[in-house]
């Protein structure tokens, strides 16, 4: 299973991933989504009883919102963390439809990482769990072995670690 992790000569970066076709099925959907409503706005007369037209008014939003879920996860946005030794920071990238976000993170604001199981039908799988004073844990990637979570666990402890002369 592909981690995310890459190591190279500008340290070592974390970056989720959502395939063309993912993001295809579920701009689809998403605009799908959006003609659900079209034959009850069709049906809709100054005749029709008031809790007809409320019932329609129900299914445009329900359909609508449903809409705006399925695009938002077809543009919505690719996390990307890269570890900045040098400036003892991490960038956060996040990925908008309408453009990046980049913050940077001091590495003192982070927590040891430490490595959950996780349950699904298809048996355990591992996740990095990366915690940030005063913000949500970030839970990166998925292994199929423990091993491996534990490898990149450490890694990303090494990079947090002060640098000791």
């Amino acid at each position: 299973m592909a981690s995310g992790f890459v190591e190279g000569p500008e340290g070592l970066r974390y970056a989720e991933h959502i395939s063309v076709a993912m993001r295809l099925f579920a701009g689809v959907l998403g605009l799908g989504m959006f003609l659900i409503p079209v034959p009850f706005v069709l049906h809709a007369s100054l005749d029709t009883p008031w809790w007809h037209l409320l019932l329609a008014a129900a299914c445009v939003l329900a359909g609508s919102a449903m809409g705006l879920l399925f695009m938002a996860l077809a543009l919505g946005r690719v996390l990307v963390l890269q570890f900045d030794t040098r400036r003892r920071r991490v960038l956060r990238t996040s990925r908008w439809p309408w453009g990046a976000r980049q913050t940077p993170i001091d590495f003192g604001r982070f927590a040891p990482p430490d490595v959950l199981e996780r349950a699904s039908e298809d048996g355990p799988y591992y996740v990095v769990r990366l915690a940030v004073q005063g913000e949500r844990p970030m839970h990166l990637s998925g292994f199929d072995r423990r091993e491996d979570a534990e490898h990149w666990r450490d890694r990303i402890a090494a990079q947090l670690q002060p640098n000791t002369p």
